[in-house]
C-alpha cells in the first residue's frame, strides 16, 4: 500500500488482511469482488501502477588516469500513475480510479490522466459510487 498522508482526510481501512486508502475504495473491491466471482469481469488486480514518463537520465565522462568511464546520472524520477482497480471486462482493460466528486480532482491527477490517455490510448474509468455499475 502507499504510505504518507492520505488526501481528503481519508484513514486507512481494511478487509481481512488487504488495506485501503479509503472506505470508498474498500467498497468498491467487494462490489468488483462480487463481479469476479460471478464471471461478469477477470483478473482483478489492485494498486497497479503505470509509467507515464520514464526517469531522466544522462551520460557524463569521468577522466581517470588511465582511461575514461562513462556513468549514468538519474536526474529525475519517472512519472507514475496508480490506479485503484485495474480488471477486464468483455474482453476490453479497464483501470479504475475511485474518487470522492468531480469537483475535488486534484490537478496532478487530471496531468496524470490526460498523461494516460495519450500514452496508453483509452481513459481511465472515474468512480464516484461504490456501487457504480460495472
Amino acid at each position: 500500500m502507499r504510505s504518507g498522508k492520505l488526501k481528503y482526510g481519508n484513514k486507512h481501512c481494511f478487509l481481512g488482511e488487504l488495506e485501503f486508502d479509503s472506505k470508498r475504495e474498500r467498497d468498491r473491491y467487494i462490489v468488483l469482488k462480487e463481479a469476479e466471482d460471478k464471471g461478469l469481469i477477470s483478473d482483478l488486480r489492485r494498486q497497479v501502477a503505470f509509467e507515464l514518463i520514464p526517469k531522466v537520465t544522462e551520460e557524463i565522462i569521468k577522466h581517470l588516469k588511465t582511461k575514461d568511464k562513462i556513468e549514468i546520472r538519474h536526474i529525475q524520477s519517472p512519472i507514475v500513475y496508480v490506479c485503484d482497480f485495474q480488471y477486464v471486462k468483455d474482453g476490453v482493460l479497464v483501470v479504475e480510479d475511485t474518487k470522492i466528486s468531480p469537483k475535488m480532482i486534484p490537478a496532478d491527477y487530471r496531468l496524470k490522466e490526460k498523461l494516460f490517455r495519450w500514452k496508453f490510448g483509452f481513459s481511465i474509468r472515474r468512480v464516484y459510487k461504490f456501487n457504480e455499475p460495472i
